[in-house]
C-alpha cells in the first residue's frame, strides 16, 4: 500500500560545528507511548531493524517518518510511527541516547547481546585501529567544513553590502500579512530537524517528501547574504507568537540557521533554494507567484564592484566544501570494514525473532 504520509529526513547532520544532533525532537516524552532505544555496534542490525519495522507499518497504512543517517544515507537512525506515537532510534555514538522515563515510555533494545564475543575479541586490535582512523577522518572533514564556513562568512559579508534592507523588510512584512493574518496570542511549539545533510554521497536532501499536500508553498531563491534566512527566522518567530506548531528544518552547514519551515495547521510551507541544497522545486511548483527571487533586492552596482572578490570566495568555499564531502566518503569506506567485522560475528536469526516480537507488541 502506498502511503502519501511517508516522509524522509535527518535527525542529525555533519556540520561546520561538528556532528549536530536533534535526536531529542523525534518524539516528545509527554506524547510518546513508547520510545525504543537500540544499542549495538556498527553492523549489528540496527538500521535493518528500523527499516523492517518502518516498512511494515507503512504497508499497514500508518504515517511513518524515516530518519536517515547523515554518515550513510542508505541507513536509518530512527523511525516514527505517528498514529501509534511510537519511535525507535539508534542510541549509539555520535548521538548517544539514554532512556529518560524507563519502563513508562523508554526501553532499551541491546543488539550487541547477539554478538559472538569470541570472534569479536579476536579482532580487538583491528577494531580499535579502524575506530581510531574513523575518528581521524571525521575530524578532518569537520576542519574543512569549519574552514569553508570562514570563507562563506566572507562571501556573505560581501553580498550583504549590496542588500537593500528596506526591500527585504517589505518581503518579510508582506509574507507575514499573507501567511499569518491572525493576531499574536499564546506561545506555540516547534520541532527541529534536518531536511538536508552532508553525507558520504554528497549533499542529500529529502525536502520533496515533506510538503506533499500543502496548499500554500513559497520558495525563497537565493544564496549567501540574500536575506532568505532572515525571512525564515522572522516568519518562524511570528508563527510561534501566534500559538502555532512549526516544523523547523535547519541548515546542515550552520545549524542555528533555518533552511525550511512548515506550519502544518495552516498547510503552509516556506522553503529555500540556497547555496547548499540548490533545490529549485521546478517540477512541483510552476506558479511564478510562489517563487521569490531574493537576488532582485541587490544593488547591482555594488555587486559589480566586488565581483572578482565574490567569485574568488565562492569558488574557494565550494572547493573546501567539496574536500570535506570527499573525506566523508572516505570515512564510509573505512567504516564499512568495521561493519563487516561485526556482521560476521552476529546471530541474525535472533534479530528476526526480535523483529517479530516488536511487531506483535506494537500493533
Amino acid at each position: 500500500m502506498v502511503n502519501d504520509l511517508e516522509r524522509h529526513m535527518f535527525l542529525g547532520s555533519n556540520s561546520s560545528e561538528g556532528f549536530f544532533s536533534n535526536f531529542q525532537y523525534i518524539l516528545p516524552q509527554k506524547e510518546a507511548n513508547k520510545i525504543i532505544c537500540i544499542k549495538g555496534g556498527p553492523g549489528t542490525g540496527k538500521s535493518f531493524m528500523l527499516k523492517k519495522v518502518g516498512n511494515h507499518f507503512k504497508e499497514k497504512g500508518y504515517s511513518v517518518e524515516f530518519h536517515h543517517c547523515s554518515s550513510d544515507v542508505d541507513s536509518l537512525d530512527g523511525i516514527l510511527i505517528k498514529e501509534l506515537k511510537v519511535a525507535m532510534i539508534d542510541g549509539t555514538s555520535p548521538h548517544s541516547i539514554d532512556p529518560k522515563t524507563p519502563g513508562a515510555v523508554d526501553e532499551i533494545l541491546d543488539l550487541a547481546k547477539y554478538l559472538d564475543n569470541d570472534k569479536i575479541r579476536g579482532q580487538k586490535e583491528r577494531i580499535m585501529d579502524i575506530s581510531k582512523e574513523v575518528s581521524l577522518y571525521f575530524n578532518r572533514a569537520y576542519k574543512y567544513l569549519r574552514a569553508s564556513r570562514v570563507v562563506f562568512e566572507d562571501l556573505e559579508e560581501l553580498n550583504k553590502l549590496a542588500l537593500n534592507v528596506s526591500k527585504l523588510n517589505l518581503i518579510k512584512e508582506g509574507l507575514k500579512n499573507k501567511l499569518l493574518p491572525m493576531n499574536v496570542s499564546s506561545v506555540g511549539t516547534s520541532r527541529h530537524l534536518f531536511a538536508t545533510a552532508f553525507t558520504p554521497t554528497g549533499i542529500e536532501t529529502f525536502v520533496d517528501t515533506l510538503y506533499k499536500g500543502y496548499r500554500t508553498v513559497y520558495v525563497l531563491n537565493g544564496g549567501a547574504g540574500t536575506g532568505s534566512r532572515d525571512i525564515l527566522k522572522y516568519i518562524y518567530e511570528e508563527a510561534i507568537k501566534r500559538g502555532l506548531y512549526v516544523e523547523a528544518f535547519h541548515d546542515p552547514f550552520i545549524p542555528e540557521r533555518l533552511e525550511h519551515i512548515l506550519i502544518p495547521d495552516l498547510s503552509i510551507a516556506l522553503l529555500t533554494c540556497n547555496e547548499i541544497n540548490k533545490e529549485h522545486f521546478k517540477e512541483n511548483l510552476t506558479d511564478v507567484e510562489l517563487q521569490i527571487d531574493m537576488n532582485t533586492i541587490f544593488n547591482k552596482d555594488i555587486l559589480n564592484k566586488y565581483e572578482s572578490e565574490i567569485k574568488y570566495s565562492e569558488d574557494l568555499f565550494y572547493s573546501l566544501l567539496s574536500k570535506a564531502l570527499n573525506i566523508l566518503s572516505e570515512v564510509k569506506v573505512i567504516r564499512n570494514t568495521l561493519e563487516d567485522i561485526y556482521i560476521n560475528s552476529m546471530n541474525f536469526k535472533e534479530i528476526d525473532a526480535i523483529y517479530e516480537n516488536i511487531i506483535t507488541r506494537l500493533q
